[in-house]
């Protein structure tokens, strides 16, 4: 059975992988992005882009990366990437028992969703602790929620919830995070209260301990980088991020990490796609030497 071959594999197709995938194809290089859901990644949960020239909602800009890419060349495939071997040419597995090579990785699976690290948690999923505001946030209207953390697309969501939900509170540990328009608490949520659904949250800060009230809470703290497939051979900072330079290059000369799944990148929008870019071009340069 032949193994399809491409020069570049793009695994995740969020805003950074889409970006790095439309890059390389239209600098020439044959590229297929692969993601396991659809793709657009983190915008398909998001309501009105803040950080955007015209007003777009996240599955619009999610369709137009989407388009781009397309119209570039680049093939969509689907599948969750279970192992990455080689050494270039590499080897990308799914789940799916599917397999295909490339001579160059680009690696944009961004975060897996957040935790608290409660040992109730599990019992609030679904009654009133979420990880979009887009999807939940209607459900919530003129009530008292709750946004766990404060930085990268916590923001978005914290936004988007202020205009569906009642009062809006970030709590987040970082004085980095503060909002000039939505209340903040610096802490960590340290207790989850309600025997119908989510009530009410115990938060533990420089002011001691406080009840709020709290009908959901929508958490973007203790994510970890979506990169379980990947080799030992690529270095990962003391928060499993990849760790990588501002053009995506990691140790490896045919693996780049773009996006939030990369060490130090910020979370934005604008920046994943500046990202994909910077990226595709460092890849199309290093397999011209090949």
């Amino acid at each position: 059975m032949t193994i399809p071959t491409y020069d570049l594999i793009v695994i995740g197709a969020g805003p950074a992988g889409l970006s790095a995938a439309a890059e390389a194809a239209r600098l020439g290089v044959a590229t297929l992005c692969l993601d396991k859901l659809a793709p657009g990644g983190q915008l398909i949960n998001l309501g009105e882009l803040q950080d955007v020239e015209e007003p777009l909602d996240g599955p619009d800009m999610a369709a137009r990366l989407t388009d781009d890419a397309a119209v570039a060349g680049v093939e969509i495939g689907f599948g969750e990437v279970t192992a990455l071997s080689g050494s270039g040419p590499w080897t990308v597995e799914t789940s799916e028992g599917e397999a295909r090579t490339a001579r160059a990785i680009v690696i944009a699976t961004g975060l897996n969703k957040g935790m608290l690290g409660l040992p109730n948690e599990s019992d609030y999923e679904g009654r009133g602790l979420s990880h979009c505001a887009h999807c939940d946030g209607p459900l919530y209207a003129g009530l008292p929620v709750v946004v766990a953390g404060g930085d990268g697309w916590a923001r978005y969501e914290a936004q988007e919830l202020a205009s569906l939900a009642g009062k809006v509170t970030i709590v987040d540990a970082s004085a980095a995070s503060s909002s000039q328009d939505i209340p903040r608490i610096a802490g960590r949520i340290v207790a989850l209260e309600g025997s119908d659904g989510l009530q009410s949250v115990t938060v533990e800060g420089d002011r001691g301990r406080q009840t709020l009230p709290a009908c959901a809470v929508f958490v973007y703290v203790g994510q970890s980088p979506a990169a379980e497939f990947v080799p030992d051979s690529l270095a990962r900072d003391a928060t499993g991020h990849i760790v990588a330079d501002e053009e995506g290059r990691t140790a490896v000369s045919t693996v780049f990490a773009v996006g939030d799944v990369r060490a130090g990148a910020r979370q934005s929008l604008s920046d994943a796609i500046a990202d994909g870019q910077r990226a595709a071009q460092a890849v199309a340069a290093v397999l011209k030497k090949k």
